[in-house]
């Protein structure tokens, strides 16, 4: 990687970073670009060789977490849950920044939105496997919404809460919920074999 590659990286982190904290002020609407480059000791023009408007920073910073964790849960569904949980959980405290500006009330409902269909994929894929079939039935859409739904839920929390709340404890937590889950699953697939 050369010299100005290095400073075009260094720039745009400078840029998502400040976006972050200052998210964490107001809402994205009211974050001026002005607001941003003196907060972010940045030239305007600099912003502007990057980026159009502050909602392309934003979906920069968006589309860059969701390919991440796209990557994270490809890679690793089919581990244990504990393990899987502590890569996601690990992800999300080592990017604090940008998923307490991702996960916060007035955020832009596109990444939760995306976030459910990726997320929701994932369920899918992992109950597929353990009942060995290729069809989702409507139980499996609303155990997967709730499933996704109240994950965002531990995550927005554990924002909110400035990541106070032991990691462990939630990666225990939501483990057991989910492997509860696929218990059910298993016991409800083994016993519709026995009575047919």
């Amino acid at each position: 990687m050369n010299q100005a590659d290095r400073r075009v990286r260094r720039t745009k982190k400078v840029l998502q970073e400040s976006l972050a904290v200052l998210f964490n002020e107001k809402k994205l609407e009211n974050i001026t670009i002005r607001e941003l480059t003196d907060y972010a000791d940045v030239h305007r023009s600099t912003f502007y060789a990057h980026y159009e408007d502050i909602y392309a920073l934003y979906t920069e910073i968006e589309d860059s977490v969701i390919e991440q964790l796209n990557q994270l849960i490809n890679e690793n569904f089919t581990v244990d849950l504990t393990q899987y949980y502590q890569l996601l959980f690990t992800y999300v405290d080592q990017n604090q920044k940008f998923c307490k500006m991702l996960f916060s009330d007035h955020a832009p409902a596109t990444f939760l939105a995306r976030l459910t269909v990726l997320f929701q994929s994932a369920c899918f894929k992992s109950w597929q496997v353990i009942l060995q079939t290729e069809y989702i039935s409507g139980e499996l859409l609303y155990l997967a919404d709730y499933q996704v739904q109240g994950s965002f839920m531990l995550v927005r929390r554990w924002s909110k809460s400035d990541f106070s709340f032991s990691k462990e404890k939630l990666i225990a937590m939501i483990a057991t919920i989910d492997e509860e889950i696929s218990n059910q699953l298993v016991k409800k697939k083994f016993s519709n074999r026995l009575n047919l």
